[in-house]
Protein backbone atom coordinates (compact mmCIF):
# COMPACT_ATOMS: atom_id res chain seq x y z
CA UNK A 1 0.00 0.00 0.00
CA UNK A 2 1.27 3.47 -0.86
CA UNK A 3 2.06 5.79 2.02
CA UNK A 4 -0.98 7.89 3.01
CA UNK A 5 -3.22 5.93 0.66
CA UNK A 6 -6.83 6.30 1.73
CA UNK A 7 -9.91 4.25 0.97
CA UNK A 8 -12.38 7.03 0.13
CA UNK A 9 -16.12 6.68 -0.40
CA UNK A 10 -17.63 9.69 -2.19
CA UNK A 11 -21.41 9.94 -1.86
CA UNK A 12 -23.55 12.05 -4.20
CA UNK A 13 -27.31 12.19 -4.62
CA UNK A 14 -26.80 13.95 -7.95
CA UNK A 15 -25.52 12.81 -11.34
CA UNK A 16 -22.20 11.10 -12.04
CA UNK A 17 -19.94 10.97 -14.02
CA UNK A 18 -21.80 13.26 -16.46
CA UNK A 19 -24.98 15.30 -16.32
CA UNK A 20 -24.45 18.85 -15.14
CA UNK A 21 -22.09 21.05 -13.14
CA UNK A 22 -21.96 18.91 -9.99
CA UNK A 23 -21.15 15.79 -12.01
CA UNK A 24 -18.28 17.61 -13.74
CA UNK A 25 -16.88 18.85 -10.43
CA UNK A 26 -17.06 15.43 -8.75
CA UNK A 27 -15.63 13.61 -11.76
CA UNK A 28 -12.50 15.76 -11.71
CA UNK A 29 -12.37 15.73 -7.90
CA UNK A 30 -12.40 11.93 -7.76
CA UNK A 31 -9.96 11.48 -10.66
CA UNK A 32 -7.53 13.83 -8.95
CA UNK A 33 -7.60 11.91 -5.67
CA UNK A 34 -7.22 8.64 -7.53
CA UNK A 35 -4.14 9.95 -9.32
CA UNK A 36 -2.64 10.78 -5.91
CA UNK A 37 -2.71 7.09 -5.05
CA UNK A 38 -6.02 6.86 -3.20
CA UNK A 39 -8.61 4.15 -3.66
CA UNK A 40 -11.77 6.18 -4.33
CA UNK A 41 -15.26 4.94 -5.10
CA UNK A 42 -18.25 7.09 -6.01
CA UNK A 43 -21.47 5.83 -4.43
CA UNK A 44 -24.86 6.82 -5.88
CA UNK A 45 -27.85 6.05 -3.65
CA UNK A 46 -30.14 7.62 -6.27
CA UNK A 47 -30.33 7.10 -10.04
CA UNK A 48 -29.12 9.81 -12.40
CA UNK A 49 -31.57 12.27 -13.96
CA UNK A 50 -30.56 14.62 -16.76
CA UNK A 51 -33.42 15.92 -18.85
CA UNK A 52 -35.05 13.42 -21.21
CA UNK A 53 -32.31 10.82 -20.77
CA UNK A 54 -29.70 12.96 -22.54
CA UNK A 55 -27.06 11.26 -20.40
CA UNK A 56 -28.08 7.62 -19.99
CA UNK A 57 -26.61 4.99 -17.72
CA UNK A 58 -27.53 1.30 -17.59
CA UNK A 59 -24.72 -0.16 -15.49
CA UNK A 60 -24.99 -0.76 -11.76
CA UNK A 61 -21.21 -0.65 -11.52
CA UNK A 62 -18.85 1.05 -13.95
CA UNK A 63 -15.54 2.88 -14.17
CA UNK A 64 -14.34 6.17 -15.52
CA UNK A 65 -10.58 5.86 -15.88
CA UNK A 66 -9.45 4.57 -12.46
CA UNK A 67 -12.56 5.57 -10.51
CA UNK A 68 -15.28 3.02 -9.81
CA UNK A 69 -18.85 4.23 -9.36
CA UNK A 70 -21.87 2.17 -8.40
CA UNK A 71 -25.62 2.57 -7.99
CA UNK A 72 -27.59 1.15 -5.06
CA UNK A 73 -31.06 1.10 -6.56
CA UNK A 74 -32.06 2.31 -10.03
CA UNK A 75 -29.39 3.49 -12.47
CA UNK A 76 -31.76 6.15 -13.85
CA UNK A 77 -34.08 7.96 -11.43
CA UNK A 78 -37.71 7.01 -12.23
CA UNK A 79 -40.24 9.62 -13.32
CA UNK A 80 -43.26 8.05 -11.59
CA UNK A 81 -43.93 8.66 -7.88
CA UNK A 82 -43.72 5.01 -6.81
CA UNK A 83 -40.40 4.55 -8.55
CA UNK A 84 -39.03 7.76 -7.05
CA UNK A 85 -40.07 6.64 -3.57
CA UNK A 86 -38.38 3.26 -4.02
CA UNK A 87 -35.21 4.89 -5.31
CA UNK A 88 -35.13 7.42 -2.45
CA UNK A 89 -35.61 4.78 0.25
CA UNK A 90 -33.94 1.58 -0.97
CA UNK A 91 -30.82 3.30 -2.34
CA UNK A 92 -29.64 4.78 1.01
CA UNK A 93 -30.42 1.54 2.87
CA UNK A 94 -28.33 -0.52 0.43
CA UNK A 95 -25.60 2.11 0.64
CA UNK A 96 -25.49 1.82 4.43
CA UNK A 97 -24.95 -1.96 4.33
CA UNK A 98 -22.33 -1.58 1.60
CA UNK A 99 -20.28 0.83 3.71
CA UNK A 100 -20.61 -1.55 6.68
CA UNK A 101 -19.23 -4.35 4.51
CA UNK A 102 -16.37 -2.14 3.28
CA UNK A 103 -15.48 -1.07 6.81
CA UNK A 104 -15.21 -4.69 7.91
CA UNK A 105 -12.72 -5.20 5.07
CA UNK A 106 -10.78 -2.08 6.20
CA UNK A 107 -11.66 -0.36 2.91
CA UNK A 108 -13.46 2.73 4.25
CA UNK A 109 -11.18 5.35 5.82
CA UNK A 110 -13.02 8.50 4.75
CA UNK A 111 -16.57 9.27 3.62
CA UNK A 112 -16.96 12.42 1.53
CA UNK A 113 -20.46 13.69 0.79
CA UNK A 114 -21.41 16.26 -1.83
CA UNK A 115 -23.80 18.96 -0.64
CA UNK A 116 -25.75 19.12 2.60
CA UNK A 117 -29.34 18.50 3.64
CA UNK A 118 -30.88 17.55 6.97
CA UNK A 119 -32.32 14.29 5.65
CA UNK A 120 -29.17 12.99 3.97
CA UNK A 121 -26.72 14.33 6.58
CA UNK A 122 -28.44 12.37 9.36
CA UNK A 123 -27.63 9.15 7.53
CA UNK A 124 -24.15 10.41 6.58
CA UNK A 125 -23.13 11.40 10.11
CA UNK A 126 -24.74 8.33 11.69
CA UNK A 127 -22.76 6.08 9.36
CA UNK A 128 -19.51 7.90 10.13
CA UNK A 129 -19.98 7.82 13.89
CA UNK A 130 -21.16 4.19 14.09
CA UNK A 131 -18.37 2.87 11.86
CA UNK A 132 -15.73 5.34 13.17
CA UNK A 133 -15.01 6.71 9.71
CA UNK A 134 -13.78 10.27 9.10
CA UNK A 135 -16.40 12.46 7.41
CA UNK A 136 -15.92 15.36 4.98
CA UNK A 137 -18.62 17.40 3.28
CA UNK A 138 -18.31 19.41 0.06
CA UNK A 139 -20.63 22.43 0.24
CA UNK A 140 -20.90 24.10 -3.18
CA UNK A 141 -23.61 26.74 -2.70
CA UNK A 142 -26.18 28.45 -0.50
CA UNK A 143 -29.86 28.74 -1.41
CA UNK A 144 -32.12 31.72 -0.87
CA UNK A 145 -35.32 31.09 1.05
CA UNK A 146 -38.24 30.85 -1.39
CA UNK A 147 -41.04 33.36 -0.94
CA UNK A 148 -43.79 30.76 -0.87
CA UNK A 149 -46.37 29.51 1.59
CA UNK A 150 -45.65 26.72 4.06
CA UNK A 151 -47.01 24.04 1.72
CA UNK A 152 -44.51 24.83 -1.04
CA UNK A 153 -42.23 21.93 -1.97
CA UNK A 154 -39.43 24.43 -2.70
CA UNK A 155 -39.76 25.82 0.83
CA UNK A 156 -39.64 22.33 2.35
CA UNK A 157 -36.48 21.60 0.35
CA UNK A 158 -34.96 24.88 1.50
CA UNK A 159 -35.53 24.00 5.15
CA UNK A 160 -34.00 20.58 4.50
CA UNK A 161 -30.91 22.36 3.17
CA UNK A 162 -30.77 25.13 5.78
CA UNK A 163 -31.20 22.88 8.81
CA UNK A 164 -28.51 20.61 7.42
CA UNK A 165 -25.92 23.34 6.90
CA UNK A 166 -26.88 25.25 10.05
CA UNK A 167 -26.96 22.43 12.60
CA UNK A 168 -25.39 19.25 11.18
CA UNK A 169 -22.43 20.50 9.14
CA UNK A 170 -20.58 21.40 12.36
CA UNK A 171 -20.26 17.70 13.22
CA UNK A 172 -18.23 16.60 10.18
CA UNK A 173 -14.44 16.29 10.44
CA UNK A 174 -13.69 18.53 7.45
CA UNK A 175 -15.40 20.90 5.02
CA UNK A 176 -14.55 21.79 1.42
CA UNK A 177 -16.33 24.95 0.24
CA UNK A 178 -16.34 26.90 -3.00
CA UNK A 179 -16.38 30.49 -1.69
CA UNK A 180 -15.39 32.86 1.12
CA UNK A 181 -19.11 33.49 1.76
CA UNK A 182 -19.58 29.84 2.71
CA UNK A 183 -16.39 29.80 4.78
CA UNK A 184 -17.48 32.90 6.71
CA UNK A 185 -20.99 31.53 7.26
CA UNK A 186 -19.70 28.23 8.59
CA UNK A 187 -17.09 29.82 10.87
CA UNK A 188 -19.12 32.78 12.16
CA UNK A 189 -22.72 31.52 12.10
CA UNK A 190 -22.38 27.76 12.48
CA UNK A 191 -19.27 28.12 14.70
CA UNK A 192 -17.45 25.40 12.85
CA UNK A 193 -14.15 24.68 14.64
CA UNK A 194 -12.52 21.97 12.55
CA UNK A 195 -10.68 21.86 9.20
CA UNK A 196 -12.08 23.92 6.32
CA UNK A 197 -10.66 24.73 2.89
CA UNK A 198 -11.80 26.84 -0.09
CA UNK A 199 -11.47 25.32 -3.56
CA UNK A 200 -13.62 27.07 -6.22
CA UNK A 201 -13.76 24.21 -8.73
CA UNK A 202 -11.99 21.28 -10.39
CA UNK A 203 -11.37 21.37 -14.16
CA UNK A 204 -9.76 18.98 -16.62
CA UNK A 205 -8.53 21.43 -19.23
CA UNK A 206 -7.66 18.59 -21.63
CA UNK A 207 -11.36 17.99 -22.20
CA UNK A 208 -11.65 21.51 -23.63
CA UNK A 209 -8.63 21.63 -25.89
CA UNK A 210 -9.21 23.10 -29.35
CA UNK A 211 -10.74 20.46 -31.65
CA UNK A 212 -8.84 19.79 -34.86
CA UNK A 213 -11.62 21.27 -36.98
CA UNK A 214 -13.80 24.05 -35.62
CA UNK A 215 -16.09 26.40 -37.50
CA UNK A 216 -17.96 29.49 -36.32
CA UNK A 217 -21.44 28.63 -35.13
CA UNK A 218 -22.82 31.16 -37.61
CA UNK A 219 -20.95 32.20 -40.74
CA UNK A 220 -20.25 35.94 -40.95
CA UNK A 221 -21.51 36.49 -37.38
CA UNK A 222 -19.76 36.97 -34.04
CA UNK A 223 -21.21 34.56 -31.50
CA UNK A 224 -21.63 35.11 -27.76
CA UNK A 225 -22.07 31.84 -25.90
CA UNK A 226 -23.56 30.72 -22.60
CA UNK A 227 -23.72 27.21 -21.13
CA UNK A 228 -25.61 26.10 -18.04
CA UNK A 229 -29.08 26.19 -16.56
CA UNK A 230 -30.66 29.23 -18.27
CA UNK A 231 -32.71 30.60 -15.37
CA UNK A 232 -33.14 34.10 -14.02
CA UNK A 233 -30.87 33.41 -11.05
CA UNK A 234 -28.16 32.36 -13.49
CA UNK A 235 -28.50 35.68 -15.29
CA UNK A 236 -30.08 34.64 -18.58
CA UNK A 237 -32.73 37.38 -18.51
CA UNK A 238 -30.02 40.01 -18.05
CA UNK A 239 -28.07 38.34 -20.85
CA UNK A 240 -31.05 38.55 -23.22
CA UNK A 241 -31.69 42.18 -22.31
CA UNK A 242 -28.04 43.13 -22.85
CA UNK A 243 -28.01 41.27 -26.16
CA UNK A 244 -30.99 43.32 -27.34
CA UNK A 245 -28.99 46.50 -26.68
CA UNK A 246 -25.88 45.12 -28.38
CA UNK A 247 -27.78 43.91 -31.45
CA UNK A 248 -28.92 47.45 -32.29
CA UNK A 249 -25.29 48.49 -32.80
CA UNK A 250 -23.92 45.14 -34.01
CA UNK A 251 -26.59 43.40 -36.11
CA UNK A 252 -24.15 40.67 -37.18
CA UNK A 253 -23.91 39.21 -33.67
CA UNK A 254 -25.46 35.95 -32.54
CA UNK A 255 -26.28 34.50 -29.12
CA UNK A 256 -25.90 30.78 -28.41
CA UNK A 257 -27.58 29.47 -25.24
CA UNK A 258 -26.56 25.90 -24.38
CA UNK A 259 -28.51 24.01 -21.73
CA UNK A 260 -31.87 23.72 -20.01
CA UNK A 261 -33.37 22.61 -16.71
CA UNK A 262 -31.65 19.31 -15.85
CA UNK A 263 -34.37 17.92 -13.60
CA UNK A 264 -37.83 19.08 -14.57
CA UNK A 265 -39.90 20.73 -17.28
CA UNK A 266 -38.04 22.60 -20.02
CA UNK A 267 -37.94 26.40 -19.83
CA UNK A 268 -36.81 26.93 -23.43
CA UNK A 269 -40.31 27.85 -24.70
CA UNK A 270 -40.56 30.64 -22.10
CA UNK A 271 -37.15 31.97 -23.07
CA UNK A 272 -38.05 31.90 -26.77
CA UNK A 273 -41.23 33.81 -25.99
CA UNK A 274 -39.22 36.44 -24.10
CA UNK A 275 -36.66 36.67 -26.92
CA UNK A 276 -39.53 37.15 -29.39
CA UNK A 277 -40.86 39.99 -27.25
CA UNK A 278 -37.41 41.62 -27.37
CA UNK A 279 -37.34 41.13 -31.16
CA UNK A 280 -34.03 39.22 -30.99
CA UNK A 281 -35.27 35.66 -31.56
CA UNK A 282 -33.81 35.45 -35.10
CA UNK A 283 -30.31 36.03 -33.72
CA UNK A 284 -30.49 33.43 -30.92
CA UNK A 285 -30.04 29.67 -30.89
CA UNK A 286 -31.30 27.59 -27.95
CA UNK A 287 -29.78 24.12 -28.01
CA UNK A 288 -31.54 22.70 -24.95
CA UNK A 289 -29.71 19.94 -23.09
CA UNK A 290 -26.87 18.38 -25.05
CA UNK A 291 -24.49 15.48 -24.28
CA UNK A 292 -21.41 16.54 -22.31
CA UNK A 293 -19.07 15.51 -25.13
CA UNK A 294 -20.65 18.09 -27.45
CA UNK A 295 -20.21 21.11 -25.15
CA UNK A 296 -16.48 21.81 -25.86
CA UNK A 297 -17.20 21.98 -29.61
CA UNK A 298 -20.04 24.43 -29.06
CA UNK A 299 -17.98 26.64 -26.75
CA UNK A 300 -15.08 26.74 -29.21
CA UNK A 301 -17.48 27.86 -31.95
CA UNK A 302 -18.09 31.09 -29.99
CA UNK A 303 -16.07 34.31 -29.99
CA UNK A 304 -17.08 35.49 -26.51
CA UNK A 305 -18.51 33.65 -23.51
CA UNK A 306 -20.93 35.15 -20.99
CA UNK A 307 -21.71 34.68 -17.32
CA UNK A 308 -24.12 37.36 -16.12
CA UNK A 309 -25.33 36.27 -12.68
CA UNK A 310 -27.44 38.84 -10.81
CA UNK A 311 -26.99 39.85 -7.16
CA UNK A 312 -28.18 37.50 -4.45
CA UNK A 313 -27.05 34.90 -1.93
CA UNK A 314 -26.85 32.22 -4.62
CA UNK A 315 -24.29 34.25 -6.57
CA UNK A 316 -22.42 35.42 -3.47
CA UNK A 317 -22.05 31.91 -2.05
CA UNK A 318 -21.17 29.94 -5.16
CA UNK A 319 -18.41 29.90 -7.71
CA UNK A 320 -19.69 29.26 -11.25
CA UNK A 321 -18.35 25.91 -12.39
CA UNK A 322 -18.83 26.91 -16.00
CA UNK A 323 -16.24 29.68 -15.63
CA UNK A 324 -13.39 27.18 -15.50
CA UNK A 325 -14.73 25.54 -18.65
CA UNK A 326 -14.89 28.94 -20.36
CA UNK A 327 -11.28 29.69 -19.41
CA UNK A 328 -10.20 26.23 -20.58
CA UNK A 329 -11.37 27.19 -24.09
CA UNK A 330 -9.14 30.31 -24.04
CA UNK A 331 -12.14 32.47 -24.85
CA UNK A 332 -12.62 35.99 -23.44
CA UNK A 333 -15.32 36.07 -20.78
CA UNK A 334 -17.76 38.80 -19.75
CA UNK A 335 -18.72 38.16 -16.12
CA UNK A 336 -20.64 40.09 -13.48
CA UNK A 337 -18.94 41.31 -10.30
CA UNK A 338 -20.63 39.04 -7.76
CA UNK A 339 -19.30 36.76 -5.01
CA UNK A 340 -15.56 36.06 -5.16
CA UNK A 341 -15.19 37.21 -8.78
CA UNK A 342 -13.67 40.66 -7.92
CA UNK A 343 -11.38 38.92 -5.43
CA UNK A 344 -9.84 36.68 -8.08
CA UNK A 345 -9.89 38.81 -11.24
CA UNK A 346 -9.00 42.27 -12.49
CA UNK A 347 -11.08 43.92 -15.18
CA UNK A 348 -9.58 43.70 -18.64
CA UNK A 349 -6.94 41.20 -17.52
CA UNK A 350 -8.39 37.70 -16.96
CA UNK A 351 -11.96 38.72 -17.88
CA UNK A 352 -14.23 41.69 -18.53
CA UNK A 353 -15.96 42.51 -15.24
CA UNK A 354 -19.38 44.17 -15.50
CA UNK A 355 -22.09 45.30 -13.11
CA UNK A 356 -24.75 42.75 -12.17
CA UNK A 357 -28.37 43.48 -13.18
CA UNK A 358 -27.13 46.20 -15.55
CA UNK A 359 -27.84 45.22 -19.18
CA UNK A 360 -26.34 48.45 -20.51
CA UNK A 361 -23.02 47.85 -18.75
CA UNK A 362 -23.05 44.18 -19.74
CA UNK A 363 -23.58 45.10 -23.40
CA UNK A 364 -20.61 47.50 -23.18
CA UNK A 365 -18.47 44.58 -22.02
CA UNK A 366 -19.44 42.62 -25.13
CA UNK A 367 -18.89 45.68 -27.31
CA UNK A 368 -15.37 46.20 -25.98
CA UNK A 369 -14.38 42.66 -26.94
CA UNK A 370 -15.99 42.96 -30.38
CA UNK A 371 -14.04 46.15 -31.05
CA UNK A 372 -10.69 44.98 -29.60
CA UNK A 373 -9.88 41.55 -31.01
CA UNK A 374 -6.22 41.55 -29.96
CA UNK A 375 -7.07 42.41 -26.37
CA UNK A 376 -9.86 39.83 -26.42
CA UNK A 377 -7.32 37.16 -27.40
CA UNK A 378 -4.97 38.26 -24.61
CA UNK A 379 -7.77 38.18 -22.03
CA UNK A 380 -8.68 34.65 -23.13
CA UNK A 381 -5.07 33.52 -22.70
CA UNK A 382 -4.81 35.16 -19.26
CA UNK A 383 -8.00 33.44 -18.12
CA UNK A 384 -6.60 30.11 -19.29
CA UNK A 385 -3.39 30.63 -17.30
CA UNK A 386 -5.40 31.47 -14.17
CA UNK A 387 -7.49 28.35 -14.60
CA UNK A 388 -4.44 26.11 -14.99
CA UNK A 389 -2.95 27.40 -11.76
CA UNK A 390 -6.08 27.53 -9.62
CA UNK A 391 -8.65 25.06 -10.99
CA UNK A 392 -6.92 22.33 -13.01
CA UNK A 393 -7.49 19.18 -10.99
CA UNK A 394 -4.03 17.77 -11.78
CA UNK A 395 -2.58 20.67 -9.78
CA UNK A 396 -5.13 21.47 -7.07
CA UNK A 397 -5.59 17.81 -6.11
CA UNK A 398 -2.29 18.04 -4.20
CA UNK A 399 -3.90 20.59 -1.88
CA UNK A 400 -7.04 18.50 -1.41
CA UNK A 401 -5.07 15.31 -0.83
CA UNK A 402 -3.02 16.98 1.93
CA UNK A 403 -6.20 18.37 3.47
CA UNK A 404 -7.72 14.88 3.67
CA UNK A 405 -4.53 13.32 5.06
CA UNK A 406 -4.34 15.95 7.80
CA UNK A 407 -7.85 15.23 9.09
Amino acid sequence: MKKNKKHIKLITYGNFPYGGASANLLRNFSLGLSEKGNDIEVLLPKGIYYGNNVEKNHQKKAKIDSVVYRHFCYTNHPKNYVGKLIDNVIGPINLYFYILKQKRKNKADVIIKYNTTLSSDLFFLFTGKIFKIKTICIIPEFYEKPKKNIFSLKLIKWYDFYLGIRFLSKHVDGLIVLSTFLENFLINKVRYKKSIIIQPNFIDSKNFEMPSKILPFKEDQRTIGYVGTPTKKDGVIDLLNSFQILLKKYPNTHLLIIGDITNGKTIIPKLKKYALKLNVINNITFTGLVPSAKIPFLLHSCDILALTRPKGIFAEAGFPTKLGEYFACKKPVVITKVGDIPKYFNNNEQAILVNPEDPVNISKGFEYLLKNKNQATKIGENGFCWMKKNLDYHIVSDKINKFINNI
